[in-house]
């Protein structure tokens, strides 16, 4: 005749214990506000007209943009240059506003290979600002293949620099922004609202007479940062000089 199976007994504190654990996590849940959206913004979406010299012209936004990022969104983009200046000789600015969803704003080390464009160098540089107050933006070097209507092929190069701004704060790093949306997540259940910052310009040394070699190519950028920052970044932007309505214009 075999012998009942034995029963593990339970042991009543760790009961407790576990019963308590559960308790205090459906509590927390309870009483913590659910995430919000986030809806100001340290960044105004309105690029200005002119940059000192220069003059804006329409950008559009591609269809590929459009079609893979979420629908919510918002874009601000133009070029710069003299008003007789052709593409190759202006300067790109682009901002992108994320909306609910995080995926709105990404590395561009992800997606610039898949435009045909090699990184040749990255590197994070200051940028002293009209009031004195630093910026560090990525700086990346980037080159692809090009060919003349002739057959012949050269290798073109640009310097694209880049940065992310927050309602408070500015990083020239992808992981700090993950890690500060994380935190604004944890500690305010808000979904922390970046602005993806992009000023770009093709080298012309080579393609133009007397053309911008890297050195001229990336100081140009610096001083359009400098220029053109203090019109739609708000910390920097003049008391009085916000719209009041400006992060209703941003949805």
């Amino acid at each position: 005749m075999s012998s009942a199976p034995s029963r593990t007994a339970i042991n009543p504190r760790k009961g407790l214990i576990v019963l308590s654990l559960a308790l205090f996590t459906i509590t927390a849940c309870w009483f913590v506000p659910p995430e919000q959206p986030g809806s100001e913004t340290g960044i105004v979406m309105d690029l200005p007209d002119r940059v000192g010299p220069l003059w804006s012209f329409p950008e559009n936004v591609s269809t590929a943009e459009l079609a893979i990022l979420p629908s919510d969104t918002t874009f601000a983009r133009k070029t710069y240059g003299l008003p007789i200046s052709d593409r190759l000789d202006r300067i790109l600015c682009s901002i992108v506003l994320s909306g609910r969803e995080k995926r709105s704003i990404h590395r561009p080390e992800r997606c610039l290979p898949g435009q045909g464009w090699s990184i040749r160098d990255s590197k994070v540089i200051p940028v002293e600002l009209a009031s004195g107050h630093p910026l560090s933006v990525t700086a990346l070097l980037l080159d692809r293949p090009v060919t003349f209507t002739d057959g012949r092929t050269a290798s073109l190069q640009s310097y694209y620099l880049y940065w992310y701004v927050g309602k408070e704060v500015a990083t020239p790093y992808s992981f700090e922004r993950v890690l500060l949306t994380n935190w604004d997540l944890v500690r305010h259940r808000r979904n922390q609202r970046w602005a993806y910052v992009i000023v770009s310009a093709y080298i012309t040394q080579g393609f133009r007479p007397n053309g911008r070699d890297p050195e001229q190519t990336l100081e140009l950028l610096k001083q359009f940062i400098r220029a053109s920052v203090p019109s739609f970044v708000k910390s920097e932007m003049p008391p009085g000089s916000i719209p009041p309505d400006a992060d209703a214009a941003n949805p």
